[in-house]
């Protein structure tokens, strides 16, 4: 048994010390609440007494009930959450013992001997992407001991080898030795009650509003409903504070946890894990979102014999290699194209970011036990009949019905790529127009300036990061002015690895500005000297269709955020539609958005009429909007949405969002297309 596991840090020990002290400052407040509604109850009772003693008569009883009812309402709703029923479930799960899976649990039984905590309670398997530790979490488990379980996804054993499911397990064995996991008990039920008595109170409001008879009850709701709005209030606030430091605590549990994990097994092993997550998790994603959009037209009986195939499709898309049967991703791929200087900590998160992980565990100590690279699958008796199973539960959870057609991988590939085709701007060019748009103004002046002769590479490596560099500036712009604009939001943020305060942001923004404007004109002039070259390399024909292509171009581009923007604002106007809102209030926002139509309406009809996307839409698709366009919704009426007209409005956005983006796209490649051509013509 290992004796001499990594001691949890400073940074640990803070983080807990602070969680403790919020969610004891959290529990005291919320006692304090129950102790006044309390005295309502005394207080209002004995006025009650007092009234009826003056003189009983069914006036005088009426109010005595209505004072009563104040404190008895306003205690009932503190304590509500303790009557809830939980709806959690395990019925997607499957749970095995030492019987019916051995190797699993030998492999359990090394990691629990080598991290030194107890046996898990129960071991289940589930279909996710991922490993987890778990518990009971009533109120009573605040005040007794539970037992630890752990679950572990199919789709995470699927996607690794034997060594990286120990450096998993490890982890969560890691979580097993710390203490601090009791203080999410007690987190786990104050969430509880902060959702169940501030976001989920509507409901028992409502029925204090709309459920009483006379009006001496009707006003000792609105009584006891400002009460529970103030109530509310005061636990909103102390429910900030709690989550955030509950949140750092959960951070450094993690990176605790990869500390202990790191040195029971081995850092290489452990990053190859973590860098594949992503990839592996997007891979089994998208095979159930291929079958949710089938519209029930297909059903698969094994989703992660679906993911191995998805992973190998994203992996030749990303050239990623392959090693061990599974592909290989470094740190450097998930991180090559953000070039963004600002850091801000996610102070929700419950996880720190992969890349601060994966630094950290290359620095942890580790005993570097020798890597098992077998896939993580052969520790699994029945591996395929146990995918099928938790494919059965996982879709049924989700909603998917057994109707429609049961496809093999193989014919289950063909369609994913049919039906997500991977479209990819010319490789001629380094994947430098992939995030770069070719926008020249005044290109008749391009072309009375010679084009060096001189062989010059535009599009590499140098170039290329000008264009990540240029989108991680323009991200780091943004995230400037709002943290200038709503400095409270956050109290710091870091710039370089320096540590700045939020007001300080509106410093940094000049030098942003600057150094956006700098790398755009690299850009442009990089993009000057290609159109040079190619209309130095085309006939006199071609002369004048590669100027027109970039003319129409900058047009297309030009017109777009115009475009974009009529989208982007109509739909704020159409978001009423997905909230439960009284009828009056709909009705106010149909106004608003019948007003807000008719402009939207015009600029409809400049986009197929008079723009540059006028012949690049198709008559089918102008038709639609044609009929948008002359049509007269009133959308709702006699108290009810008219859905028909409702379903017209957001497939009408839908499609025009789609036409944009398609006939934008489309032409950029046709201009990059016409480019190739001239370059292998020469």
């Amino acid at each position: 048994m290992t004796n001499n596991l990594p001691p949890v840090s400073a940074a640990y020990r803070s983080k807990l010390i602070s969680a403790i002290a919020s969610v004891s400052l959290f529990f005291f407040v919320y006692f304090i609440l129950i102790l006044i509604s309390l005295s309502f109850i005394f207080l209002l009772g004995y006025g009650a007494l007092q009234i009826v003693r003056l003189h009983a008569n069914y006036f005088t009883i009426a109010i005595a009930l209505g004072l009563v009812s104040v404190g008895l309402v306003v205690f009932y709703y503190l304590i509500k959450f303790i009557f809830k029923k939980s709806n959690y479930s395990n019925n997607h799960l499957i749970e095995v013992d030492r019987k019916n899976q051995p190797e699993l649990f030998s492999m359990i039984d090394e990691m629990v001997k080598e991290t030194a905590v107890r046996q898990p309670g129960k071991v289940f398997l589930s279909s996710e992407v991922n490993a987890s530790v778990s518990y009971s979490s009533t109120f009573w488990s605040m005040f007794l001991p539970v037992r630890k379980n752990i679950t572990i996804g199919m789709g995470l054993i699927n996607a690794t080898t034997v060594g990286e499911l120990k450096t998993v397990l490890a982890h969560e064995f890691g979580h097993f030795s710390q203490r601090s996991m009791k203080i999410g008990g007690y987190v786990n039920q104050a969430e509880k009650i902060i959702f169940d008595t501030v976001y989920n109170n509507q409901d028992f409001e409502n029925s204090l509003k709309y459920g009483s008879g006379h009006w001496i009850y009707q006003l000792s709701a609105w009584i006891s409903i400002a009460f529970i709005n103030a109530f509310q209030y005061i636990l909103k606030i102390f429910s900030d504070f709690l989550f955030k430091n509950n949140a750092s605590l959960r951070r450094e549990m993690e990176f605790h946890a990869d500390s202990v994990a790191t040195y029971v097994t081995n850092p290489k092993e452990q990053a190859a894990a973590l860098l594949r997550l992503s990839l592996s998790d997007t891979a089994f994603s998208s095979s159930l979102m291929f079958y949710a959009e089938s519209s029930q037209a297909y059903f698969p009986e094994n989703l992660f014999g679906n993911q191995t195939s998805i992973m190998k499709i994203l992996s030749d898309r990303n050239n990623y290699p392959y090693e061990n049967s599974l592909p290989k991703v470094s740190l450097e791929d998930l991180t090559r194209y953000n070039k963004s200087k600002i850091e801000i900590e996610d102070q929700w998160s419950f996880h720190p970011e992969n890349d601060k992980r994966i630094e950290i565990i290359r620095k942890n100590k580790t005993k570097n036990l020798p890597e098992n690279n077998e896939p993580a699958k052969s520790v699994i008796r029945g591996f395929d009949e146990v995918c099928k199973a938790l494919t059965k539960k996982h879709l049924a959870m989700c909603g998917i019905e057994s109707t429609g057609e049961i496809i093999s991988d193989e014919r289950f590939v063909q369609l994913y790529n049919e039906t997500y085709p991977y479209k990819k701007i010319s490789s001629a060019f380094n994947g430098y127009y992939e995030n770069h748009n070719p926008v020249l103004e005044n290109i008749e002046d391009l072309t009375r300036t010679p084009a060096n002769t001189e062989i010059y590479d535009f599009f590499n490596d140098e170039n290329l990061s000008l264009v990540y560099e240029k989108a991680g500036i323009s991200n780091d712009l943004y995230t400037l002015e709002y943290l200038a604009a709503n400095s409270k939001t956050v109290k710091t943020f870091k710039c370089n690895g320096r540590l700045y305060k939020a007001n300080e942001a509106k410093i940094l923004i000049p030098r942003f500005t600057k150094n956006f404007e700098e790398l755009n004109s690299m850009l442009v002039e990089n993009d000057k000297n290609v159109f040079k070259y190619y209309y130095s390399k085309a006939d006199a024909y071609d002369k004048e269709t590669l100027v027109a292509k970039y003319k129409k171009f900058a047009l297309l581009d030009h017109e777009f955020d115009i475009f974009q923007n009529s989208i982007t604002e109509f739909i704020r106007h159409l978001q009423f539609i997905s909230v439960t809102l009284p009828v009056e209030e709909i009705r106010k926002h149909r106004a608003v958005l019948l007003k807000n139509e008719k402009p939207f309406k015009e600029i409809l009809r400049k986009f197929v009429e008079e723009s540059g996307y006028q012949g690049l839409i198709t008559p089918e698709d102008q038709q639609v909007i044609k009929e948008f366009i002359n049509s007269e919704y009133i959308y709702f009426n006699n108290d009810r949405y008219i859905q028909p007209e409702i379903d017209a409005v957001i497939n009408l956005v839908n499609r025009y969002q789609e036409i944009l983006n398609t006939a934008y796209t489309e032409y950029k490649e046709g201009l990059l297309d016409f480019q190739t051509r001239l370059d292998q013509a020469s």
